[in-house]
């Protein structure tokens, strides 16, 4: 070892293991940014839960308004056919819906746990309906 290297590092500690502290130092700071650290916002009532789902999809944010949605089998297939459609669309058609505007008829409670959302946006004029309930981790959509 040269006389340099050997004033800067205590005689039991080789270099090669600073390289491996350094190793493991930049693993570990990867592994912290890679991490799933976002927190989406519980609904607490079914018009936020409609709501966030909606906003979120119409933005193109399907990892978010996935969030939002009572996960079984048959949502999840659903939520991914809607989300192929939004993808379908060229450049111009998802920035229209981006753009558009919600706006919320009716809203129906059929009882404590169940809400039916009657809207449509100002894209498409459609009148669509979510069937929104009472999970214990919020309220989600029902797409079925």
């Amino acid at each position: 070892m040269s006389l340099c290297a050997s004033k800067l590092l205590p005689n039991d500690v080789t270099l090669a293991m600073h390289l491996q502290k350094l190793k493991i130092l930049f693993l570990a700071l990867f592994l912290w940014q890679c991490s799933p650290s976002e927190q989406y916002e519980v609904a607490d009532n079914p018009l936020d839960g409609g709501r966030y789902f909606i906003e979120n999809s119409m933005q193109g944010n399907f990892k978010k308004a996935k969030f939002y949605i009572v996960e079984d089998a048959e949502n999840l297939a659903l939520f991914d056919k809607m989300a192929s459609n939004y993808y379908g669309l060229d450049k111009e058609g998802r920035m229209q819906i981006r753009l558009a505007s919600i706006q919320i008829n009716e809203i129906t409670e059929v009882d404590s746990t169940m809400t039916i959302m009657n809207y449509q946006n100002s894209y498409d004029k459609e009148v669509h309906k979510l069937k929104i309930v009472s999970t214990p981790k919020g309220w989600k959509v029902d797409l079925k």
